[in-house]
């Protein structure tokens, strides 16, 4: 009896796992979806000038480079939701302009090591016709940033200050903002796509837990902080094509 039972659960096992697996199978067939991987370089337009104990400071973020990686649904021929992160350092700097020159080795620039993390949800659009081979596109959504000071940011902050402050606090800054966009796909082959991408990620200005003011209004950047990222990389088609 022991013995029948245990070869009836054997084969009710393997019939499980049959079926099981001719599901997955079909499920991953029927699935239509690319994922993508993209690399480049971002400017950030948000120079601010601003009075501090009688100087006059200068803050920006440093431009650099950037990755995104993201995951683009079709809804149909010409439209697609894609959610996406994009990942990179942009560095914030002080600077007193009533020292020179505008160095580090002077004294006169300050460097807060920061790190960018994006994570977006967009909708694109593809036009119906290509230029060259190359299909246009335009894109917007929303997205959710981390402004993320490093420990070096911190530890500066806490050792040199914050403009005419002495020792400064800094910490992470969370925005949530959205993005526009355009870009280029060319195909290469039946499932690799080529990728030109152009995206402003515009938010609130990121403030590091720095106070309003010291002797006037202190803001790392204007009130409005825009992140410029031009990507080029490759999606790859999954599923049915």
């Amino acid at each position: 009896m022991v013995k029948k039972t245990a070869q009836g659960l054997l084969l009710l096992t393997a019939l499980l796992m049959s079926t099981g697996g001719l599901e997955a199978r079909d499920l991953f067939q029927n699935i239509n979806f690319d994922v993508y991987g993209l690399a480049g370089w971002s400017t950030m337009f948000d120079a601010q000038y601003f009075d501090s104990a009688g100087r006059k400071y200068h803050s920006r973020f440093d431009p650099d480079y950037k990755f995104s990686v993201g995951v683009a649904i079709p809804y149909n021929k010409y439209l697609s939701i894609e959610s996406g992160l994009t990942y990179g350092p942009n560095d914030l700097v002080l600077t007193n302009t009533n020292i020179f020159p505008h160095t580090v080795a002077s004294g006169s620039v300050v460097m807060y090591p920061v790190n960018n993390y994006m994570g977006t949800l967009s909708a694109v659009v593809h036009t119906p016709y290509s230029i060259k081979h190359f299909k246009p596109y335009v894109e917007a959504g929303v997205e959710y940033d981390r402004f993320s000071p490093t420990q070096a940011a911190i530890a500066q902050a806490l050792n040199t200050g914050w403009a005419s402050t002495s020792t400064a606090l800094i910490n992470h800054s969370n925005k949530f903002g959205f993005n526009l966009g355009v870009g280029l796909d060319r195909k290469l082959t039946r499932r690799l796509t080529f990728r030109i991408d152009a995206r402003d990620h515009i938010t609130s200005s990121p403030q590091f837990g720095l106070p309003n003011s010291y002797s006037a209004a202190v803001y790392a950047t204007h009130t409005r902080s825009s992140l410029a990222v031009y990507e080029v990389g490759l999606m790859y088609h999954l599923g049915k094509k």
